[in-house]
Order: structure tokens, then sequence, then C-alpha cells
């Protein structure tokens, strides 16, 4: 049973971020006409495509989107070209795949939205589209491509990891983390030398989500980068893998100078079996940023290590009161783990004594366990994405 209440809470940690992400790119998908059928509000958006006013040609391509109109298509594959600056807003709802305090979008990328919401049948027109002469229609043909899924446009998206245009190559990168095929493991590890600090982040958060162990070590090398958002998410990914290769290069990690940097190494090194880095997580517990001491006790709870009772005790004293409840929960886990009375939902009880605390107890005990995942994914699949 106490081994279940920590895998549980492991899983909830490392796949809480993956399935937001995934859900974060989700979109509905009404049902399609009859191939042979063209509406008149169909005709009428199309056309709509080539007016002069930028937030026409926008709501169109939404309109045509959520149609799943496979006659826009020829239309919407030559408006992804079109970057003209428009509100968000112009679809009725906020796009969820952007972040916040990003307001603004294209009709190029609203055609985008709108052929992967039509689906397979858009695929081998976005293939041709990632040849275009313009680079802002080979980006948003790369987007769009990530959020169909569709197994043919891995190898073009490789390709476009090649792109002479980084924004191109960030867009590639993103979506190959989400189609999560094998073959983009090597591309993606790449990456990792790209000229481009952006893409070399896209590329670090891609293998996060598919990458197996011919990554880890490409991305040790990351947490090395001379970019520290670079640093941070390969220090995220390398929380996903399952690999201890990661554990001392991670540890490393805490004495960063980026404060981004030592939180994401500490949750990484909180998801990591092994006691090793239990000494250092128990340092960082008095890092001078109270976001890191909070995630440093976070760790600390998985690893539930005799070492840390003392210095988790001390840190009930913290100045900041995440690091304080973020304390009381890993003394209480570690209580639960070890069988003694704890308290959950204010009521006493014996873990060893109830049979039916079983791993939802993860949840409920003293304080809600606060799992950071320092890597803002809201609402886009990586941070500090500009798409």
């Amino acid at each position: 049973m106490r081994a279940s209440v920590i895998a549980a809470i492991v899983v909830l940690s490392g796949l809480g971020f993956s399935l937001y992400r995934t859900s974060a790119v989700t979109m509905p998908l009404p049902t399609q006409r009859g191939s042979n059928e063209i509406s008149s509000d169909v005709t009428t958006n199309i056309q709509k495509l080539s007016s002069p006013d930028a937030k026409e040609r926008t709501q169109a391509a939404c309109r045509l989107g959520k149609a799943r109109a496979a006659a826009a298509i020829p239309a919407l594959i030559k408006l992804l070209s079109d970057d003209t600056p428009v509100e968000q807003t112009v679809c009725d709802e906020r796009n969820n795949w952007r972040g916040k305090g990003i307001e603004k979008t294209t009709p190029g990328e609203m055609a985008a939205v709108a052929l992967s919401q039509i689906g397979h049948e858009a695929v081998e027109p976005l293939i041709g589209a990632l040849r275009s002469s313009a680079w802002q229609a080979r980006a948003n043909a790369a987007f769009a491509l990530g959020l169909i899924h569709d197994d043919r446009g891995v190898e073009p998206l490789i390709s476009a990891t090649r792109d002479s245009e980084a924004r191109v190559r960030e867009k590639a990168a993103w979506s190959l983390g989400l189609v999560g095929d094998d073959r983009a493991v090597e591309p993606l590890s790449a990456a990792l030398k790209d000229p481009d600090a952006k893409v070399r982040e896209q590329a670090a958060w891609a293998l996060g989500l598919k990458g197996d162990e011919r990554s880890v070590e490409p991305l040790i090398l990351a947490l090395r980068d001379p970019n520290e958002e670079v640093q941070s998410q390969a220090a995220w990914a390398l929380g996903l893998k399952g690999d201890d290769r990661a554990v001392e290069p991670l540890t490393v990690a805490l004495t960063a100078s980026n404060e981004e940097v030592r939180s994401q190494a500490a949750w990484a090194l909180g998801l990591k079996g092994n006691s090793n880095a239990v000494e250092a997580l128990i340092q960082a517990l008095r890092d001078q940023n109270a976001e890191v001491r909070s995630q440093a006790a976070w760790a600390l709870g998985l690893k539930g290590d005799a070492r840390a009772v003392e210095p988790l005790r001390v840190a009930l004293n913290d100045p900041d009161s995440e690091v304080r409840k973020q304390a009381r929960w890993a003394l209480d886990l570690r209580d639960l783990k070890m069988g003694r009375r704890i308290k959950i939902n204010k009521k006493s009880i014996d873990a060893d004594d109830d049979p039916d605390v079983d791993v939802d107890v993860d949840v409920n005990v003293n304080v809600d366990p606060k799992i950071k995942v320092k890597v803002k994914p809201e609402p886009k699949p990586k941070p500090k994405a500009d798409y």
C-alpha cells in the first residue's frame, strides 16, 4: 500500500503535465458534410478568405475549420503565409494553444488550425506547403501537421528541423514532440545543438515527451547550454526519463545561477528513484529562492529519506507559506509510508490499521501536494512559445 501511494504521486506529477500538453491542442471535430455537398456558408467563407480585412479572413478560416470543410483546403493552404496580426478573440473564444498575455493571432495561423480540424485530408497539401517559398507558410504548415498527428507528416517534419528559417525549425520540433514517433529522437537530439535558442528549447521539450534512452546524453549536455531557458527545459525533460545517468548532472544543476533551472532540477530529482540527490536537495531547502525551496521539499517528500526529516521540520518555519505547506506534506507523506498516525481530512487514522487507505490518500494528506512543474505549461505546450 505504501509503495502504491508514492507510485501514484510520481505518476500524477509526471502525467499531469504531459496530459495537459496533449489536451491543450485537442479541438472538437464537427461532422463533415457529404463530399459532394458544399453549403452556401462554406462557399461564402471560402470567398471571405480573400477579403481585404484580416479580421474577416481569420474569422472565415475559423468557421471553415469548425465546419471541417474539405472544399476549403486549397484556399486555406494559400492563406498559410498571411501573418497579419489580428486579435485572438476573433474566433469567438480564446485559442487554447497560446499562453497568458499573448493576445494576437494571424490569418495564417488560424488557417493552420482550420486545416488541422479538417484532418487527414489536409495532410498531403500541408506537406506540400512545407516547400513554400514563404517561411510563414512553412511554419504554419509544420504547426498544423503536429496538431493532426498523422504518420505521413513525420519525415517531412524531420526535414523541416533543418529549414533555413529558425521559426520553421521551432514549429517542426514542437510538432514532432506531439507526434511522438521514434524516428524523431535523433533529429531532435541534433536540434539541441541548433544555433537558435528557441529551437533548442523546443527540441528539449519534445524529447521530454517522447525521447527514449538515446536522448538522455544529449539532454544532459543541454543542461550546460548557454541559454537558461534551454537548461530549464532540459532539466524538465530529464525528470521524465527513468534513467539514473541524469541524477548527478541534475544535482549539479541545483547550483545553477538561474532560479528556474534550480527549481526545475529539484522537481526532476524528485522523480528519480535513487537517493543520491538527497543531500543536495537538503541543501536546496536553504536556497535563496522560495520556489526552489518548495520544490526541494516536494522532492524530499517523494524520497522519504530519514536524513531529510529534521531539515524538513526546520522548513516548517520557513518565511514562505508555500514552502511550509510543502514541508508539512513531505513529512506527512513519510509518516504515511512508515505507518504512523496521520491526519487525513482532519481525521486521525493509523495507515497500517485501515485496509481501505489506498492510493487516493495522496491527495488528502493534511495539505494537497503542491506539485509544481516549473515550465509554465498553460496553455501552450511549451514554455514561452510564441504560438
